[in-house]
């Protein structure tokens, strides 16, 4: 049985994903501060929210970027295979935060809709949800170019919250303007607790899309289909090299690839020789798979196929 691992196709990209976490960090804590005095001075909901979405934000982050940390730590006697699942609990975790936060939004937009009343003091927080929106835009996209040099569960957790972050502010900053804009209207009143629902719509689909993704790899479901494609497209190359291809085996933790398949050789060959084609075998997966760890076990000829 012969065995590698690759950490990633580039050297640069776990460190890329540590300082996407660490700015994001930095900015949540900011933002914060910001939305804390945008609150006091105003009667949103909006704005209200906004505040406690950052408060979760700015914890989630924080759990993040120590997770990645942790993960990055190598393996040891006790988990010989790493703590890469870390990521997965942690981006479960903030799912259920950002539903939390959501839930306890909702409450507030509709007790704001059933008691409507203009809203007053909006200004800072149309300017602050104006340039967060431009941030988290930025955000997502350096957190989308760290997931094509390679994939993470933390990373693809960062995207999603980013761009929903980045609608919802967007969202958010609209509405204030038009409620400031026409208050002489009854209908501007709405606006402040239906920009709070909607926000709320993006906050439970990003949970929803965090969770299931990230629940998948806890419970070591196979790769995606074109990971998998990969690993045949080289099986075929491969294919007068061996005897017969009983079963490939994959699954992901964190940032890792865990790749197993089980090969007959000729038992005419001799060691060397089955050596040499598991090597050849094994480096052309471990190229085209980003942080791929890989396993080529010959089989018994015996073996039930």
């Amino acid at each position: 049985m012969t065995h590698t691992s690759s950490r990633s196709s580039s050297p640069h990209a776990p460190k890329s994903g540590e300082s996407s976490l660490r700015l994001a960090v930095i900015f949540c804590g900011i933002d914060v501060c910001l939305n804390s005095y945008a609150a006091y001075g105003s009667n949103s909901v909006t704005i209200t929210g906004a505040l406690f979405r950052e408060l979760a934000d700015f914890i989630a982050m924080l759990s993040a970027f120590a997770t990645v940390r942790a993960v990055r730590r190598a393996p040891n006697e006790r988990f010989a295979y790493g703590v890469g699942k870390l990521e997965n609990l942690v981006s479960v975790g903030t799912a259920l935060l950002m539903a939390g936060c959501g839930i306890s939004i909702l409450f507030q937009a509709l007790e704001a809709i059933k008691h409507p009343r203009p809203t007053e003091g909006t200004l800072p927080g149309i300017m602050l949800f104006s340039g967060s929106a431009l941030v988290c835009l930025w955000l997502w996209q350096r957190n989308q170019r760290a997931l094509r040099h390679q994939h993470s569960a933390i990373s693809q957790s960062q995207a999603h919250i980013w761009f929903a972050k980045a609608l919802v502010d967007a969202l958010m900053a609209t509405a204030l303007l038009l409620a400031l804009r026409f208050p002489e209207h009854r209908w501007s009143a709405y606006l402040d607790p239906v920009a709070s629902l909607m926000g709320v719509a993006f906050l439970f689909h990003g949970a929803w899309a965090m969770a299931s993704s990230s629940v998948e790899d806890l419970l070591d479901a196979t790769l995606e289909e074109t990971t998998k494609l990969r690993i045949m497209r080289h099986m075929v190359d491969h294919f007068a090299d061996y005897e017969h291809l009983y079963q490939i085996r994959t699954r992901r933790s964190g940032p890792r690839v865990y790749v197993e398949v089980f090969l007959r050789f000729d038992p005419e060959l001799r060691v060397g020789d089955v050596a040499h084609t598991i090597d050849r075998l094994r480096s052309a997966i471990v190229a085209s798979i980003p942080g791929a760890d890989v396993t080529v076990c010959p089989v018994e000829p015996s073996a039930p196929s």
